[in-house]
């Protein structure tokens, strides 16, 4: 008890550890849900046997995919080169990356927060069954969520601490912008969100008292912006893509975010830039999610969200936000949901219900508690992906995945709440 005490990062980090490796244990012994929960890890292992015969071959490896997914590709191939074509090896190492995640969130809440009140988020964050179950199957989330986490807290560290030295301030926003990067090249729109809403802090920081750290900040990830587009196109470059069409070749450009979609090569092009292109963006990318589901694993799809739904205006955008955001972030829900007597389901209205709650106390904590910029940090990121989900989230399978990141942002506010109330005068 004392180690934990004088460790509590490190033991916040065993605690994930040991929860998502028992699950990548459990699914491996016995899958818990069906087949296309994780169609997303058996589309990356068969890329990445593909790869490795090819190396084997003495062939360069063909990888086409976005730049998100020939990442995953890539570290699945050095994987099973190293440790054969075995899956598990890549579960473990998510597993891990997972639980430096959760270290990362609670440690970046503590540049903004009190010590047990970013203790207690990261605990929560620790034992949320779905961030558990992802952190420990698919190489997505985890390596997003400890980029992001990692940048959030170099950023905070960097330009919100008074105290530090020009060198140290210049040194965490070089590891900031690295990490921000990291996350843009799995996810693009990460890096607009996060280094939005961090930019945003940063001017209201030089704005309250003018302060270089955060000027010096504020630059290096303005830099980080500026690269990105052509880094990224550098690095899809590095391995040669085998019989690629032209819609797949413009697809391959990583913009910052994509604004277009191309549908299944049919020289048909959507721009989610009106109210109509969203609305003819939304139904074009589900028709296509449909379409995959049943060729390919002959499903229907019955979690995607609103497909009928069309826009003449942005009144009509604006009207549709709070119900698009709702059902992103918390649905299914017990009463409202049809759950179908799915395993699957019930478990995500239980837990939703949960997450409505503590989402709730976080609101209500961040509108009563000090109103720092570092404290605004994780409100602003948290407000940019809640709309954009609402609007560009098409089904609650990978929206309830993507939110792991971003509705952990309340949990401090949260968890601040919680403590206040269960010790009254005492600090959180």
């Amino acid at each position: 008890m004392s180690w934990i005490r004088r460790h509590p990062l490190a033991a916040l980090a065993a605690l994930a550890l040991i929860l998502r490796v028992s699950a990548a244990v459990a699914t491996e012994v016995h899958p818990i849900f069906p087949a296309y929960y994780y169609t997303d890890a058996a589309m990356t292992h068969s890329y990445a046997l593909q790869a490795l015969e090819d190396v084997r071959a003495g062939r360069v490896p063909l990888i086409n995919g976005t730049l998100g997914e020939r990442a995953q590709t890539v570290i699945s191939l050095v994987f099973y080169r190293a440790f054969g074509p075995n899956p598990f090896t890549i579960k473990l190492f998510n597993a891990l990356l997972g639980a430096l995640a959760v270290a990362a969130f609670a440690s970046a809440l503590s540049r903004a927060f009190p010590a047990p009140a970013a203790l207690a988020a990261g605990v929560l964050m620790a034992v949320w069954p779905s961030h558990i179950f992802y952190t420990s199957q698919n190489l997505k989330e985890a390596p997003v969520a400890l980029l992001a986490y990692a940048a959030l807290g170099a950023a905070l560290a960097a330009g919100f601490d008074a105290d530090a030295s020009r060198r140290r301030a210049a040194a965490l926003g070089l590891a900031a912008a690295t990490a921000m990067l990291g996350a843009g090249f799995f996810r693009s729109y990460v890096l607009v969100f996060l280094g939005g809403a961090l930019l945003a802090g940063l001017v209201l920081t030089v704005v309250r008292r003018p302060r270089t750290n955060a000027l010096i900040t504020a630059a290096l990830l303005l830099a980080g912006f500026a690269i990105y587009p052509s880094v990224s196109r550098a690095l899809l470059g590095v391995f040669r893509s085998s019989e690629m069409s032209e819609a797949d070749r413009g697809r391959t450009q990583s913009p910052l975010i994509p604004v277009t979609y191309d549908n299944a090569g049919s020289n048909m092009t959507y721009r989610p830039t009106s109210p109509e292109g969203i609305s003819r963006f939304r139904a074009a990318r589900q028709w296509a999610d449909r379409n995959w589901a049943e060729v390919h694993a002959g499903r229907a799809i019955g979690t995607q969200i609103y497909p009928d739904t069309e826009f003449k205006t942005w009144l009509d955008v604006l009207l549709y936000l709070p119900k698009g955001a709702f059902t992103a972030l918390f649905m299914p829900l017990p009463v409202l949901s049809a759950l179908d007597g799915k395993i699957g389901r019930f478990a995500s209205a239980g837990e939703n219900l949960v997450l409505l709650l503590v989402a709730g106390l976080g609101i209500f904590g961040a509108a009563r508690g000090p109103k720092m910029p570092a404290r605004l940090v994780p409100l602003a990121f948290f407000a940019g992906m809640t709309v954009a989900a609402a609007l560009f989230e098409f089904d609650l399978g990978s929206a309830g995945r993507h939110k792991l990141l971003y509705l952990s942002m309340l949990f401090p506010f949260a968890a601040e709440e919680a403590l206040r109330r269960l010790r009254p005068g005492a600090p959180a």
